[in-house]
Parts: C-alpha cells; structure tokens; sequence
C-alpha cells in the first residue's frame, strides 16, 4: 500500500480523535496547595458576571441559597425558612415567591437537591420525593418515591435525559448499595453504579462539592480529599494531596469527641468545584486557612491563592478577592455562581478603581446596574441589613 496514503490516513485519523468530545484523564494523584501565583491563578478567568436580580426578602438576608435554571426561569430557595423566588432569566425582575416550608400540600421540611426539566422547578426533598413548581411557584405534583433509595443522596440532571444519584451519607446497614454514585435513565430507572462509598458510619453533612460538564460528573466527598470523575461508564479517581490531611477515620473520632476545634487542625473540607476544558476549580482550607487552586488538567500542577487580608496591589490580585470572598452556591460546566456581599464588591471597585482591566470594568458596569435597580430597596434596610445583603456572580472560566 502507498505510504503517503498510510499518512495522510494517520493524519486524517489523528484530527478526528483530537476533534471528537474525549474527556481529560486526570492523574491518580495531585498535591495541594499549589504553587501561590495570583498572576497565574487570575489568568483563568474569563470573567465575572454580576446578575441583575430583583432583590426580596428571601434573597438579600439569605444564607446559602440553592439556585435552579431554566430556559426563561431562575428559580431561588432560601434554604432555612425554605423561602421560594422565580425570577424571569432574560430580565432578572422577580415574577413570583412563597414560602414551601411545612407539612401541608405542596410544602417539605427539607432537600437534597433542585433542578429544572424544562420551565418547571424539581425540589428533591429529604423524604425521597421530587416535588414539582411552576413559574408562579405553585405546586404541580409530587412524584416518584424513591422506595428503592434507602440512602440519602444529591439528584443532578446529566446530559442525554440521564440522571445521577450522589451518596450524601452512608450507614453501615447491609441492605444498603454500596455504590457512591447511582446512574438513572430519564424515568429514574437506575441502570449502573459506580464507585464504593468512602467510608460507612460517616454523615456527609450537606452537599458535596461537584458538577456536570455534559456527560461528565466529578465530585468530592467530605472528609476523603479524593476526586471521583465519572465520564459515560469510565470512572476516574484522583489523590488530592494534602499536608495533614482530614481522613473519614479522623471525622469519625471528631465526631464522637463532639470537639469541633479539634477539626481546624487538618487539611481539607473541599467547599467549591467547577471545570473548564483546561483546569479544574477547588475550594479548601488547610490549617483553618481558605484555599483555591487551578489544576491545571495539561500538566497537572496547581497554582493557589491564599485568603489573606493583604491589600491588593495588580488587577490580578483585585480578581483573586473575588474568590476569596464568593461563597459557590453551584457549578455548571465552566461556570461558578456564587454569592458576595455588596460591600466586598463595592469597597475595592471605590478603593482600586486603577487597577481594573476591561474584564473588570464590565463587572463594575454590571455592578453598578445591580446597584440602581436595588438602590429603593437597600434604603429600606436596616444597617446591618444592608451590611447583608449580597449579589449573584457568575463566573466564566478559561478553556
């Protein structure tokens, strides 16, 4: 056969491997913290979107909100009086609220997860329900009882009408599954399970850290300090490396003691996930200290920022107290959205207005937007109020 054939088939063959969507394999161990470099750390940032929201009740004083999309509908639930608010996505202004906390129809007591199938909201509750809202945030159903999912789990809609069951704690009963991660089809049919548990005996408290790209879900159990990456039926997992790392052996004595300081002594409690085609985004605190790394997915080292109190002095640093002051409420993809209060935005826009680049100026544009269509509503607050209330940013990273 004629050689140049053979290469221009390689050839051909080669560009089509390198253009077909292939997931990243990630090595089986990565040190953390980092190198410290704000330079390096701001340089994956894309940018930082402030959404224009209408400001209530339920958004500025709430603590860790959950946050749902649709094509037309951001869905926000205050997470302790269970506070529900639809805002329209193209405009930001706020089209509906109530309260769903309760026991009567159309009311939980708590949840796993949110998310949307279609316009219409889909609250995983703890009692293994998903109830169903509108735009107007009336009840339309409750459906699917999970009998057949004795644990307690996070729901996350996947890409190809799939979804995915994450372990959000484990009891040491042998009735049990003793998978991490469940995969369903789209009528919640689980059809393979992946991953052995970290560890039994141990209550995840909370959400773990994780996110979808697709067909790709990674996640981060507390207290293991491993990343698990499950990619179609290919699983992955990766060692984070930590000084003095907190094991599921360790919170299980901490637990026991109930001494809640004693924790401040060990490495980990990962708080933040996200990705983007290069690197990957995590939050953690080492020696009670808040960390944030890129993993750089090409070469496998991590460049970090440390949360200090130092006064910025470049544009990248005035971009790294964006994420040392954001609490991540979801990752999407590429995507971080978090909250922020007005007053960590606003004192650096005020102090260090020279060191904003374009990316930077676009924010305060949007910030200042956020500003004037809130400025009734924040007059109205109390000081301390005010000192509360806070903003949504969206965060794009780098490919």
């Amino acid at each position: 056969m004629n050689h140049k054939i053979l290469s221009i088939a390689a050839i051909c063959a080669t560009m089509m491997a390198c253009n077909s969507k292939t997931e990243t394999v990630l090595p089986t161990s990565v040190e953390l913290p980092g190198t410290v470099d704000n330079e390096a750390f701001a340089n994956n940032v894309e940018s930082i979107s402030v959404m224009n929201l209408q400001m209530d009740d339920a958004w500025t004083l709430t603590n860790a909100p959950w946050l749902a999309f649709s094509n037309n509908y951001i869905y926000l639930l205050e997470g302790r009086q269970l506070r529900l608010t639809c805002l329209d996505r193209h405009t930001g202004g706020k089209l509906s609220g109530r309260t769903i906390k309760g026991n009567g129809p159309g009311e939980i007591l708590g949840l796993n997860s949110i998310f949307c199938v279609g316009d219409t909201l889909c609250i995983y509750d703890n009692k293994n329900f998903i109830c169903k809202y509108d735009h107007n945030c009336g009840f339309v159903g409750k459906t699917h009882e999970f009998s057949n999912i004795p644990q307690i789990y996070n729901l996350l809609p996947l890409g190809s009408q799939k979804y995915a069951f994450v372990a959000l704690c484990q009891w040491n009963t042998s009735d049990l599954t003793n998978k991490a991660i469940l995969l369903t089809d789209s009528s919640f049919n689980i059809t393979s399970e992946h991953f052995s548990p970290p560890q039994l005996n141990l209550y995840f408290a909370g959400n773990n850290p994780c996110y979808v790209d697709g067909d790709t879900l990674r996640v981060i159990f507390l207290y293991d300090n491993k990343l698990y990456t499950l990619f179609g039926e290919s699983e992955q997992c990766t060692e984070l490396g930590l000084p003095n790392p907190l094991t599921p052996e360790i919170a299980n004595e901490l637990f026991e003691s109930d001494d809640d300081e004693a924790f401040n002594k060990y490495d980990g409690v990962f708080r933040g996930l996200c990705g983007s085609g290069r690197s990957l985004f995590v939050k953690y605190y080492i020696n009670n200290v808040c960390h944030s790394s890129f993993i750089d997915k090409r070469t496998n080292k991590a460049v970090t920022i440390i949360d200090d109190d130092k006064e910025p002095t470049t544009t990248a640093d005035l971009v790294c107290d964006f994420f040392k002051n954001i609490t991540i409420i979801k990752s999407e993809g590429k995507y971080i959205y978090a909250y922020c209060n007005v007053i960590n935005i606003v004192r650096p826009f005020k102090i260090h207005a020279n060191l904003l680049d374009e990316r930077l100026l676009a924010t305060k544009t949007e910030f200042d937007a956020y500003l004037e269509r809130n400025a009734e509503y924040i007059k109205d607050l109390e000081p301390d109020e005010r000192v509360e209330a806070n903003v949504i940013l969206k965060i794009k990273l780098k490919d």
